[in-house]
């Protein structure tokens, strides 16, 4: 019998419909394939009053980890939309941006922005604490802190903490 081989599963990200993003993750989850949903907590104001609410970093996204030949199992999934696509194949995301984005999670005052092209700043690496060996760019000083952002490719967009500037030696 000739059986094409197992390929080891890998990071994804799945685009989801608005709001539905923790029903995708629970329906993952329930299906015991490994994945991962960066909550916030943020504070929403109602007309009567205000609530502290968890709510996706990444808006209509969900990571999962799945080898190639289960994601079609994921389109069973009411909500899950497509896999995040470059030229028609899905993009795998490192094991070490997800790494990354779970200990950045782990922070106070993590912020999300769109990938702004040309971004200025000095390109540094994290050379202590829990993301030692971490790259990324200082986007602005402040007193001992230095606010860092990280890409993540797959996404077009960036992630943001404070980090202590001596912390951080430059990239050459």
């Amino acid at each position: 019998m000739n059986t094409k081989p197992q390929s080891a599963p890998e990071w994804y990200a799945v685009y989801t419909y608005p709001n539905v993003e923790k029903n995708v993750y629970a329906k993952i989850v329930e299906m015991g394939v490994e994945s991962y949903l960066p909550l916030q907590k943020v504070v929403k104001q109602w007309s009567d009053r205000k609530k502290k609410v968890e709510q996706p970093l990444f808006p209509n996204y969900v990571f999962v980890k799945t080898a190639p030949q289960h994601r079609f199992a994921l389109f069973h999934i009411k909500g899950l939309v497509r896999f995040v696509a470059f030229e028609g194949k899905p993009v795998a995301i490192p094991e070490k941006e997800i790494d990354v984005i779970k200990k950045m999670m782990t922070q106070e005052n993590v912020e999300l922005h769109q990938r702004a092209e040309g971004i200025s700043g000095k390109r540094v690496k994290i050379m202590y604490g829990q993301f030692a060996g971490t790259e990324g760019i200082v986007v602005r000083k402040q007193g001992h802190k230095s606010r860092l952002i990280v890409q993540i490719e797959a996404l077009k967009q960036t992630i943001s903490i404070d980090i202590a500037a001596d912390y951080l030696a430059s990239c050459n």
